[in-house]
C-alpha cells in the first residue's frame, strides 16, 4: 500500500522555502554578473587611458647601399687595377694609370664590380691591343672630320652666294688647297696607324668590340696571356678567373687604403734605359726621373692620389643628409672584396660620418681615427659599414643582418649596382624580406639592362625614387642637376 502510493509533494511551507532560496540563489547571480560586468567596464576605462599614453613607433627605413652605388669608384679601379697588373704580368704594362684612365672610363659599363678581378685584366687588355691611345687617335679623326665637314659646308654656301668671277676662283682655289692638305694628313693618319699597331699579325681590336664582346675576351684573354684559370662555384654560380689575380688587386687596394703601398716602376723600356735608371737610384741622384710613379707633380703620395680617384655620384650626400635628419639608416655594403676599413676610409675622406664599422679589429681603429677627425671637421650623413668580412654575396649579407636586427617598424631595402647580384637575390628565397632595385645612374650595358629588367623582374630606380622609397621629398638641386 505505501510501496505504491504516489510520491509526497512539498507542503507549502516546504514550497515558500524553496522560492526563498531559488530568489536567493538567482540574486546571488545577478550580483555576480553585475559585478563582473562593472570589473569588466572598470578594465575598459583603464585600457582607454592606457591608450592614450602609449605610441607606437613610427615607421623607420633602413636602406642597404652597394659601395659602387655610393661611390663613382672607376678611377679608383683603373689606378688599383694598373698597379696589380703591373705586379701580376711583370715588363707588359707600360705609362702611368693617367694614360688609361680615360679611356677606360669608356669601358666601365661592361664591368659591374669595381673591386674584382677584371679592372686588371681590362688594363692588360687595353696593354697588348693599344686600345688606348688607339682610341684617342680615332677620336681625334671624329672630332678634325667633323669640323673639316663644317667648313666645307659653309665653303660651299658662300660659293653659291658669289657672284662675280674672281670670288669664285678664289673659293675654287681654297677648294683645292684644302683637297691637297686632306691627302698629305691622310697619308700622316696611315703611318701613325702602322706605327700604333707594329708587330701585329692580326687587326687589334678596337673599344667597342672589347665593351660587345667582354664575356668571352676576359676568358680567351686570360689563356692568351699563360694564366692559369680558377674555377669556382658558388652564389656567383660558375665563375672562371686567372688563378690569384684577385689576390693581388686586393692587396694592392687594402696597401693604397693604408698608405703602404710601394708603386712599381715601367719596366717595358730597353735594357740599356733600366741599367741607367738602376744607376741612378744607386747614386741617388735623379730619384724623381727613376721612380715618376712615387710622387705626383704636385708632390701628392700614393694615398692621396688613391682616395682623391673616388667621388660621390650626384644626389648622394643629399639623401646620406636628409636620412640622418629623418632617422633614417644608411648601411654601405663592401662585398664582395673591399674590407670594412677600405670603405671606412674612403667614405670618411668624402666628408661622409661614418658611425659603426664592422670587420677586423684593425678595420674598426681606422675608422674610428677617421671618423674623430671627420667629426671634428663637420660632416654630412650618417652611416654604417658592413666589409667584405662579412660576407661576399651582398645580398646574403642584407639577410643576415636583417634577420639579426630587424625590427616590426622598419622597412629593409638593397639598392645595387650589379644586375647579376639582383638577379641572383630575385631568384633566391633567402631574401624575401627586402626590396631590392637597381640603381639607374650607374652604367651598365643596355642588352643586360633589358634583360635584367623583362626576363628577371628586376626594378630600376633613379635619384628620385631612391628619395621616394623612404618618403622624402627630393631635393631641387638633385632634380635640376641630372
Amino acid at each position: 500500500m505505501l510501496a505504491s502510493a504516489s510520491p509526497s509533494r512539498p507542503g507549502p511551507r516546504a514550497r515558500a522555502r524553496a522560492g526563498f532560496r531559488s530568489c536567493k540563489a538567482g540574486a546571488a547571480r545577478t550580483l555576480v554578473k553585475r559585478d563582473a560586468s562593472s570589473a569588466d567596464r572598470n578594465d575598459n576605462d583603464i585600457d582607454d587611458e592606457n591608450e592614450h599614453h602609449l605610441t607606437m613607433p613610427r615607421t623607420t627605413h633602413v636602406v642597404c647601399m652597394s659601395f659602387d652605388t655610393l661611390v663613382d669608384a672607376t678611377d679608383e679601379m683603373c689606378l688599383v687595377g694598373h698597379e696589380a697588373a703591373r705586379r701580376f704580368w711583370p715588363k707588359k704594362i707600360p705609362g702611368t694609370p693617367a694614360e688609361y684612365a680615360d679611356v677606360f672610363r669608356m669601358l666601365m659599363p661592361c664591368l659591374e664590380e669595381s673591386s674584382s678581378f677584371e679592372g686588371a685584366l681590362m688594363v692588360r687588355v687595353m696593354a697588348e691591343e693599344n686600345i688606348a691611345e688607339r682610341t684617342r687617335f680615332r677620336l681625334m679623326l671624329k672630332r678634325r672630320k667633323a669640323e673639316r665637314l663644317k667648313a666645307e659646308a659653309a665653303e660651299r654656301a658662300a660659293m653659291e652666294r658669289a657672284v662675280t668671277a674672281k670670288q669664285r676662283e678664289r673659293f675654287e682655289l681654297e677648294a683645292t688647297r684644302r683637297a691637297a692638305e686632306l691627302a698629305a694628313r691622310r697619308e700622316e693618319y696611315k703611318r701613325e696607324m702602322d706605327r700604333m699597331t707594329a708587330g701585329r699579325t692580326t687587326r687589334p681590336l678596337n673599344l667597342r668590340e672589347v665593351v660587345a664582346a667582354w664575356d668571352e675576351i676576359k676568358l680567351h684573354a686570360s689563356m692568351k696571356f699563360g694564366c692559369d684559370l680558377q674555377t669556382d662555384v658558388g652564389w656567383e654560380g660558375l665563375t672562371v678567373q686567372p688563378a690569384g689575380l684577385q689576390r693581388v688587386v686586393n692587396e694592392v687596394r687594402e696597401a693604397f687604403g693604408a698608405g703602404t703601398v710601394t708603386l712599381s716602376r715601367d719596366d717595358t723600356g730597353d735594357d740599356e734605359e733600366e741599367e741607367e735608371l738602376e744607376e741612378l737610384e744607386r747614386i741617388g741622384d735623379g730619384m724623381e726621373e727613376a721612380r715618376d710613379d712615387e710622387a705626383d707633380d704636385d708632390g701628392s703620395t700614393p694615398k692621396q692620389r688613391w682616395l682623391a680617384s673616388h667621388r660621390l655620384h650626384h644626389g648622394a650626400a643629399e639623401f646620406l643628409e636628409a636620412c640622418a635628419n629623418e632617422g633614417h639608416e644608411v648601411l654601405v655594403l663592401g662585398g664582395p672584396y673591399r674590407s670594412a676599413a677600405c670603405v671606412g676610409t674612403v667614405l670618411t675622406h668624402l666628408g661622409v660620418r661614418v658611425d659603426q664599422t664592422e670587420g677586423s679589429d684593425d678595420a674598426g681603429t681606422r675608422a674610428e681615427t677617421t671618423n674623430a677627425e671627420t667629426n671634428a671637421d663637420g660632416g654630412f650623413g650618417r652611416v654604417r659599414v658592413v666589409g667584405a668580412e662579412e660576407g661576399t654575396a651582398r645580398g646574403l649579407v642584407v639577410g643576415a643582418v636583417m634577420r639579426e636586427r630587424e625590427m616590426p617598424w622598419q622597412r629593409w631595402h638593397l639598392i645595387d649596382s650589379s644586375l647579376s647580384e639582383l638577379e641572383r637575390v630575385a631568384r633566391s628565397e633567402l631574401t624575401v624580406g627586402f626590396k631590392a632595385r637597381y640603381a639607374a645612374w650607374v652604367p651598365a650595358l643596355h642588352k643586360d639592362k633589358v634583360r635584367a629588367e623583362h626576363a628577371v623582374g628586376v626594378e630600376f630606380i633613379d635619384q628620385d625614387g631612391l628619395f621616394g622609397i623612404v618618403g622624402l621629398e627630393t631635393p631641387s638641386s638633385v632634380l635640376d642637376s641630372r
